[in-house]
């Protein structure tokens, strides 16, 4: 039987302004995907991304200049690591509402989130959670005490660290080699932490390349539209549903100054599940009862 097609959501933003590179669009998908379709879709879940399309065009303002830009679309996929520390920053948090008479089970309005990091962005991140009132919390943070991923990794051990003497030895001394023996691997590197439970701070990314050009400029008018699929069997994980735009180069290009863009972005969602669960917990099995006697002999007796 042919597996059902199941719905892909759209979801919409516009990075706008007279931009410049280093700048930043986050991309919150569970917030905009709860005001898209009227129900909380939680920010525990990882969203199955399957395309991103950019576009970029000048305002009004100055309709007749051209803008090129490129950049780098910033995600954080799911692992062991990093969803037990969402689970550990969840936790905290519940706790510390608690002590005020504070319940998040109370409010349906209500969702644990934080952004990717607390580098300054072109939008404001709302609904963002904090455990002092002023500092927000982030999966990646500059300051120490508000970094879900750096607090959970203080508390990780063992972390191997080595990175100045040798990872690899160069084993037994024989007849040929003598003391200090052949070194079988050059250029030691720790390949990774030696940990399942760390949380990686370093970002994924997928560069992207945009432009427009009107005919005012050329002698027609030139498009360069982003676009971005997977294979169709499969999808990317978003963890927490969130991205972020960052800028690397902004060309104008016009006989005028130039004025505001607008980067037209994309996203379909091809649906989203929980991280919120132990990993470690095993789906409950339903035990086979054994029939009676007198429910074998009913069985055998009926017609």
């Amino acid at each position: 039987m042919a597996k059902s097609l199941g719905q892909i959501h759209n979801v919409n933003s516009t990075f706008s302004g007279l931009l410049s590179a280093n700048m930043r669009y986050n991309v919150d998908l569970p917030g905009q995907l709860t005001s898209q379709l009227q129900r909380m879709v939680r920010a525990g879940t990882f969203q199955k991304l399957v395309g991103i399309d950019i576009t970029v065009d000048p305002s009004s303002v100055t309709p007749g200049n051209g803008v090129q830009v490129s950049g780098r679309i910033k995600y954080l996929v799911p692992t062991r690591g990093r969803c037990e520390a969402f689970r550990s920053a969840f936790r905290s948090v519940a706790e510390a509402m608690k002590t005020q008479g504070v319940s998040m089970r109370d409010n349906q309005y209500y969702d644990f989130k934080a952004p990717l990091n607390d580098l300054p962005a072109q939008n404001t991140f709302e609904n963002g959670a904090t455990l002092n009132g002023t500092t927000p919390l982030a999966l990646v943070s500059s300051v120490a005490g508000a970094s879900i991923f750096g607090v959970h990794n203080d508390n990780v051990q063992p972390i191997g660290t080595a990175t100045s003497r040798p990872l690899f030895s160069a084993g037994f001394d024989t007849l040929l080699q003598g003391a200090g023996g052949t070194d079988f691997v050059l250029n030691d590197t720790q390949p990774y932490a030696g940990n399942h439970m760390f949380a990686s701070e370093e970002f994924e990314e997928i560069p992207f390349v945009a432009a427009f050009n009107p005919a005012a400029i050329a002698n027609t008018s030139d498009t360069v539209a982003f676009s971005w699929r997977p294979d169709p069997a499969l999808y990317v994980a978003i963890m927490c549903g969130q991205l972020q735009i960052e800028l690397d180069d902004v060309v104008y290009t016009g006989p005028t100054t130039p004025g505001s863009v607008d980067i037209n972005i994309s996203m379909q969602i091809a649906g989203w599940k929980s991280i919120m669960g132990s990993p470690d917990k095993k789906p409950r099995k339903k035990k086979k009862v054994p029939w009676s006697q007198a429910q074998l002999r009913n069985f055998a007796n009926r017609k």
